[in-house]
């Protein structure tokens, strides 16, 4: 199904191309795109793919300071690894943002938006598709998307998300600060497999 044939998907589309960069909005609906083309293999809806593809990345071009305040406005825990990365509460806060002010109150969809850059152990089905698609959509540049693309075709779903996960984790624990949430999801897809 095309993207814009989905309910209120040319509302979003106008929404993140007003207010993010150029790079972010487009990297936003490939990672729709791609989303769409799992969704029956994975069993969700394409209002799901097109809330969490569009929306995900809805409060990226926040400064640090107005997502930490957002944050305290919405009730948001914020952990120190938050404080010390505040760019984490992107997902955090889009996610608030999309329930208070646009309506969607479907939770896999406001999960998926929660948990996009960390992962989360019980994440959803919507949640799962929409983590691969953020890291694997056809615009990302690096070797690992298109790997992670290569493997979804010839192996599966589940193969798929579990070395783009692993592939996250190794990345994230070269950082000064890892949120828990990393490690902890990927010991969960690993168990799940």
């Amino acid at each position: 199904m095309p993207l814009l044939d989905v309910p209120r998907a040319e509302e979003y589309v106008s929404l993140i191309r007003a207010r993010l960069s150029e790079k972010t909005a487009n990297h936003c609906i490939s990672a729709t795109e791609l989303m769409l083309t799992i969704a029956d293999r994975v069993g969700i809806a394409a209002a799901q793919c097109v809330q969490a593809g569009l929306l995900h990345d809805l409060c990226k071009g926040m400064s640090d300071e107005d997502l930490l305040a957002a944050a305290r406005r919405c009730d948001i825990p914020v952990s120190d690894v938050s404080l010390r990365k505040p760019k984490l509460l992107h997902g955090p806060v889009s996610a608030e943002e999309c329930r208070r002010v646009l309506g969607i109150d479907d939770e896999d969809v406001l999960d998926a938006i929660r948990w996009h850059t960390t992962g989360h152990p019980e994440m959803s089905t919507t949640g799962l598709a929409l983590y691969f698609a953020d890291f694997s959509e056809p615009l990302r540049t690096h070797p690992e998307a298109a790997e992670a693309r290569a493997i979804l075709t010839n192996e599966g779903f589940m193969p798929a998300l579990i070395y783009v996960s692993g592939k996250k984790l190794h990345h994230v624990l070269t950082k000064t600060v890892v949120d828990p949430n990393t490690l902890a999801f990927h010991n969960w897809l690993q168990r799940k497999r």
